[in-house]
């Protein structure tokens, strides 16, 4: 059935989807990982570019790549790695002194890991002030971002966004370690705030230093993860995230969508959070955001239609589609099953960005990638057919 709406480009199709309206179809993302995107390239016969990815194991697809796919989003390649950081580099610290290795996949390809925490040994709120913290600038380098930001948002019509700031709680327990932050949390809580308060006051400056240079032509922000779920239930209780990590983390949001706000009176900001969270949406909303990322649809709680129904009228919603069972083990027709059941949950009015819900993985069937987007076309057309 074709749609009979009027046809948008790529970014008047995000904008009006998370304004919570309903454009031609359902907008898309890509979010992927180098391996697997090395050979979705092979597959569509384009040319993968080595240089496109960063440290967390995230590919920068080509616009090239997109197009074939139909994705409406566009991620802008923040430079925050050591220079001369390649895909091909074993180890190296980041600009907060965490080491990471990196790590062979048994599928193919690679990932980097931490393996070393430099504050794990920290016993006192003086031992966290005289930790030799970066500077902005040191976090992130904005040379030519304005500049890169302005050619893609006049030469194409993709919706751009990136990813920066945020990574209060988890950044703390890459600094710590995670069993040591958790017991700061509980115990220590004077030491575990003056972690958090110290990379806060950081990432607070990372998001001016970004929105400054290219925020007036973002759709919307994303910050980097706070991921708070496991796959069965929330990392913390609520209690202590409304005690110890909300404040904080409202700060940041805030401030940061207050200053988005004053470059692009419509853009929106995205929080991530793996795992289930269903309980915390809600309170995510109060602190301000407007677009929930991953949406781990195989966690505990995460059912689709329920965080429509709950949340749906004052929160977007940005992937979704299964990657641990579904894209991974599932078949073409159990892919495009999935695609169909996560649009009619989340998409009726707007308010979704269909996507993987997380990066599509090395291992997974590049078929099943391409039916994955196959479907999205074929299902994704307003009106949505129940």
């Amino acid at each position: 059935m074709k749609s009979n709406r009027k046809k948008y480009t790529k970014r008047e199709r995000v904008a009006e989807a998370l304004n919570h309206r309903e454009p031609d179809r359902v907008p898309c993302d890509l979010t992927i990982e180098p391996g697997i995107y090395r050979k979705l390239c092979e597959y569509l016969s384009l040319p993968f570019k080595p240089n496109w990815w960063d440290d967390w194991n995230h590919a920068y697809p080509d616009p090239l790549v997109l197009d074939k796919l139909g994705v409406d989003v566009y991620h802008l390649l923040l430079k925050e790695t050591p220079a001369g950081f390649t895909i091909e580099k074993n180890t190296f610290r980041d600009a907060w002194g965490v080491r990471k290795d990196k790590l062979q996949l048994p599928e193919g390809g690679s990932m980097y890991t931490l393996v070393d925490y430099p504050l794990k040994d920290a016993q006192s709120v003086a031992d966290i002030e005289s930790y030799p913290w970066p500077k902005p600038e040191e976090v992130v380098d904005v040379s030519g971002l304005e500049a890169e930001a302005r050619t893609l948002y006049n030469e194409t019509d993709f919706a751009l966004t990136a990813t920066f700031g945020g990574n209060v709680f988890e950044r703390a327990h890459y600094l710590r370690g995670m069993e040591t932050f958790l017991v700061d949390l509980m115990v220590e809580p004077e030491l575990a705030g003056a972690v958090m308060d110290r990379i806060l006051g950081i990432q607070m400056e990372v998001d001016r230093l970004v929105l400054r240079a290219c925020g007036k032509y973002l759709t919307y922000m994303r910050f980097r993860g706070e991921d708070l779920g496991t796959q069965t239930g929330q990392l913390i209780s609520t209690e202590l995230f409304l005690g110890m990590v909300r404040p904080r983390l409202e700060k940041e949001w805030k401030t940061a969508k207050k200053r988005f706000k004053e470059q692009n009176p419509d853009g929106k900001i995205s929080v991530h959070s793996c795992g289930a969270v269903f309980d915390l949406v809600g309170h995510f909303i109060d602190m301000g955001a407007d677009i929930l990322n991953p949406v781990q649809s195989s966690a505990h709680g995460m059912n689709t239609k329920a965080l429509k129904e709950r949340y749906g009228s004052r929160i977007s919603f940005h992937g979704a589609i299964d990657t641990q069972n579904v894209l991974h083990a599932g078949t073409q027709e159990e892919v495009r099953d999935e695609v169909r059941k996560r649009i009619l949950d989340l998409a009726p009015g707007g308010g979704y960005i269909c996507a993987p819900s997380h990066n599509i993985q090395t291992g997974m069937p590049v078929e099943n990638v391409m039916a994955m987007y196959e479907a999205i076309r074929e299902f994704g057309l307003y009106p949505l057919l129940a």
